[in-house]
């Protein structure tokens, strides 16, 4: 348990220090920056794939205390082929288009396929269906933390897709590990009290993923103009306290840009803005160009002046005038397309929520079948 959670402390706040080693690989090796990550999860995937045939081979002696079906070799060697398998297909449906983000997303599958191997030893000798569930959230827990860390770490943001990622990391390990290490059983608990260990730590995880979702993933609609609409953390009179406290503070105090800090939310939406209308501007698209300025000059100003991307009076007409000749239409940004809010107000986010973790504790806390039989 100590070696689990030392290495789930590394891996949630070594998120700074990991971040920079990164940077400074990439422009001291740029050429090599790709092939030294995917060479180390090669190697790691390798490695693994080695020491669990070895280790299958090495427990192919029947055993009493293993159920026969779990001793099979072609189950567990299916097992194995599963979690690579399932771990391939996910990494090309969801990777990323930049090359750069495809291997630190497949270095996931390395650091959590570890994280949930300690665990699964640490409770790998549970007779039920414990065996899986506690280490799973267990991983899964360090996964939400490694991701909410991640936004006090200035130039990083944590989002439910890595979480995704994470939690299919942690699926293809613990199919990984328990070929190598089947459990005695995976069944119901009998037991009371071992049926309310599972499920307080199912709930506590749904708990720690619904309060992931809300700071980081629920936003509103902000209304600019009749036909202008775009998605922000604040509401309209959050984002102008926001706008008015930055234009104030930012005379004498800058944006945190380095260390271990929490980052300006309001900071990073206007640099997503300012990227958005960027694009636009180069690919010839100026009414999105137009509609992401006015957006910026009016709620996003702070961050056109600290960055110098404020636009000058002739940009603004020449971008005005080629906007015009694109017939009108609503405007909905999509500055924050690859970073998804949800329009769900928190009264019914939690509602949902709290009702899904009475389910599963009602669920949890009612009598096996085996023991209401017994009472019969």
């Amino acid at each position: 348990m100590l070696l689990a959670l030392a290495a789930s402390f590394f891996v949630v706040f070594g998120s700074p220090y990991v971040g920079e080693i990164r940077a400074a690989l990439q422009s001291t090796f740029p050429e090599y920056y790709r092939t030294l990550i995917a060479g180390t999860v090669v190697v790691a995937v390798v490695g693994a794939l080695v020491a669990a045939v070895q280790g299958i081979r090495r427990r192919q002696e029947p055993s009493t205390s293993i159920p026969r079906t779990h001793q099979r070799t072609w189950v567990r060697y299916t097992l194995l082929a599963l979690a690579v398998g399932v771990a391939v297909l996910y990494a090309n449906a969801v990777s990323a288009s930049e090359a750069d983000v495809r291997v630190v997303e497949a270095f996931h599958f390395v650091e959590y396929g570890l994280v949930t191997f300690l665990y699964y030893r640490v409770w790998h000798r549970r007779p039920d269906v414990g065996v899986v569930v506690f280490p799973a959230c267990a991983a899964l827990f360090v996964g939400i933390a490694d991701e909410f860390v991640q936004w006090f770490v200035p130039g990083r943001v944590g989002e439910m897709h890595d979480v995704l990622i994470n939690a299919v990391a942690i699926g293809c390990s613990l199919l990984f590990v328990v070929a190598v290490y089947p459990p005695s059983s995976v069944r119901w608990p009998r037991n009371r009290r071992a049926r309310i260990a599972v499920g307080t730590f199912v709930s506590a995880l749904v708990i720690a993923a619904a309060g992931f979702v809300d700071r980081v993933h629920l936003g509103y609609e902000i209304r600019d103009e009749p036909t202008r609409l775009f998605r922000s953390q604040y509401d309209a009179a959050a984002l102008a306290a926001a706008s008015a406290d930055r234009a104030v503070r930012w005379r004498t105090a800058l944006p945190p840009q380095s260390g271990f800090t929490r980052e300006d939310r309001y900071f990073t939406e206007g640099r997503w803005h300012v990227q958005q209308r960027n694009i636009a501007e180069r690919t010839g698209d100026m009414w999105v160009a137009w509609n992401e300025n006015r957006i910026l000059e009016r709620f996003y100003a702070p961050v056109l002046d600290y960055q110098g991307s404020r636009w000058t009076d002739e940009q603004v007409s020449h971008v005005a005038q080629a906007a015009q000749a694109t017939p009108r239409r609503p405007y909905v940004s999509e500055a924050q397309g690859s970073f998804p809010l949800y329009l769900v107000t928190r009264s019914q986010f939690w509602s949902w929520t709290v009702l899904l973790v009475a389910a599963i504790l009602v669920l949890c806390r009612g009598r096996s079948r085996k023991a209401a039989d017994d009472r019969r």
